[in-house]
């Protein structure tokens, strides 16, 4: 047989950890026959990372490909449980070794995230060195949540929100009227688990029938290189609701109730390579081969909800993304009969969530995220400093979902309802819609 390594958190079955918290946890390491092994050491790192290749023909129908990479580091130590990095190969007898270690987690580091071309991976992995033989290694991945991004968080108000889009069709001198869209919203920052009251009034003047509404919430995620020129961007659509058309001529009134299900939040200030952003999108899909018509809201998605309470206890001044120093003594072994890294232990973290204290917010769920699933070959397209890829699956990072909902005038029940179509003559709704007052627009 040969090593047999077990890695455990402690106090902590799945493994999440908010960025400036302590990890505490267990190495266990088994085998029944001797090993010659030069040294083993225990390994904890936190790393963005991006990889994707675009290809092109020139003039001459002659086709090449160009990979673009990047990577940041957020953090790396190592501690030796057995050996050093200058022994030479030693003798490991039989039986089981228990090693117990701690690791502080930077307060900066950014929420884990998975995707196509890229990923934020945070892992505790065990090297066995050994001599004229390829490394094992074993490793376990582990998600780490950032709420604390407030330097995003601050710039958005807390307001209810309306935005305007205007599509007209065909050419002059027979181009339509404007078919129009009017999302409105009551802010536009929100938490996994909050349900989002959505008022979308469509008013079609055109001679185009709408043949159905569609309104969902995106990710947009944009992807850089270690090269400044080099950057890409991938769509997910984390959840989406759609309710009947509109005939021509006529205006209707729809009321959405979308809950946001469980998504990383946005991130543009603490990862340099991957920037997560959000927003709102409804789409008019119309008949025939016209274009659809569409309205996009930039939203924020928090970590955590911002009560007054847990204002006070975060940064005021935030700053914009530095680049980390990795402290190689954050990971540090630990005594065997330490009280506080016993299995099942209430392990002290530093600091508390930022809930902890605040008696209105309920401890969330935590669930996987809703977006697509990386592809496996892509991601083991990724560097080889990142770990050992060949043939691992996907990790799938887990995030908070809060109990929480919004109030809403009117609230319809999921799927949406709305206004029953009416048609009306177009004269008369030509002067009809002269009265309607105008909407904020931000």
């Amino acid at each position: 047989m040969g090593i047999i390594c077990q890695i455990l958190f402690h106090n902590n079955t799945h493994g999440v950890y908010y960025a400036g918290q302590t990890i505490f946890g267990q190495v266990t390491l088994s085998t029944d026959t001797v090993k010659q092994v030069k040294g083993i050491f225990l390994k904890v790192r936190g790393f963005a990372e991006t990889h994707w290749t675009e290809s092109s023909t020139d003039s001459n129908n002659k086709s090449t490909s160009e990979s673009y990479n990047g990577f940041e580091k957020y953090m790396s130590s190592k501690v030796y449980l057995f050996g050093s990095g200058t022994s030479a190969e030693s003798t490991l007898e039989p039986g089981t070794r228990t090693y117990q270690f701690a690791c502080k987690i930077p307060a900066h580091c950014p929420s884990s995230f998975e995707g196509n071309i890229g990923r934020i991976s945070y892992r505790i992995g065990v090297n066995i060195v050994k001599a004229w033989k390829y490394d094992s290694l074993f490793s376990r991945t582990f998600t780490v949540l950032q709420t604390m991004d407030l330097f995003t968080y601050n710039s958005v108000e807390h307001v209810p929100v309306q935005a305007k889009s205007e599509k007209t069709f065909g050419f002059w001198p027979f181009k339509s009227d404007p078919l129009s869209l009017v999302l409105t919203l009551p802010q536009t920052i929100f938490v996994p688990g909050q349900t989002v009251p959505l008022s979308v009034l469509v008013a079609n003047d055109s001679n185009i029938k709408v043949q159905e509404l569609k309104v969902s919430l995106a990710m947009i995620v944009t992807y850089y290189s270690d090269l400044s020129a080099g950057h890409n961007m991938e769509r997910f659509s984390v959840v989406k609701m759609k309710a009947d058309g509109v005939l021509r001529n006529t205006r209707k009134q729809f009321e959405f109730q979308l809950q946001v299900p469980s998504t990383p939040p946005t991130c543009f200030h603490l990862c340099r390579i991957i920037k997560i952003a959000y927003q709102m999108e409804v789409v008019a899909k119309v008949k025939g081969m016209h274009v659809n018509a569409t309205l996009n809201v930039p939203v924020t998605i928090c970590g955590v909800p911002l009560s007054a309470q847990v204002r006070q206890t975060l940064p005021q001044e935030p700053q914009e993304h530095k680049p980390l120093v990795p402290d190689p003594g954050a990971l540090t072994l630990t005594p065997s009969d330490c009280q506080e890294c016993v299995e099942g232990a209430a392990g002290p973290t530093a600091p508390d969530s930022p809930w902890a204290d605040d008696p209105s917010i309920a401890p969330p769920s935590y669930s996987e995220a809703m977006h697509i699933r990386p592809d496996a070959a892509k991601a083991n397209q990724m560097s080889a400093d990142a770990g050992p890829l060949g043939g691992e699956l996907p990790y799938k990072p887990l995030y908070p979902v809060f109990d929480l909902t919004t109030a809403a005038k009117g609230k319809q029940e999921y799927p949406a309802e709305y206004v029953p179509e009416k048609k009306e003559d177009p004269s008369v709704y030509s002067e009809e819609k002269k009265k309607v007052k105008k909407p904020i627009f931000k």
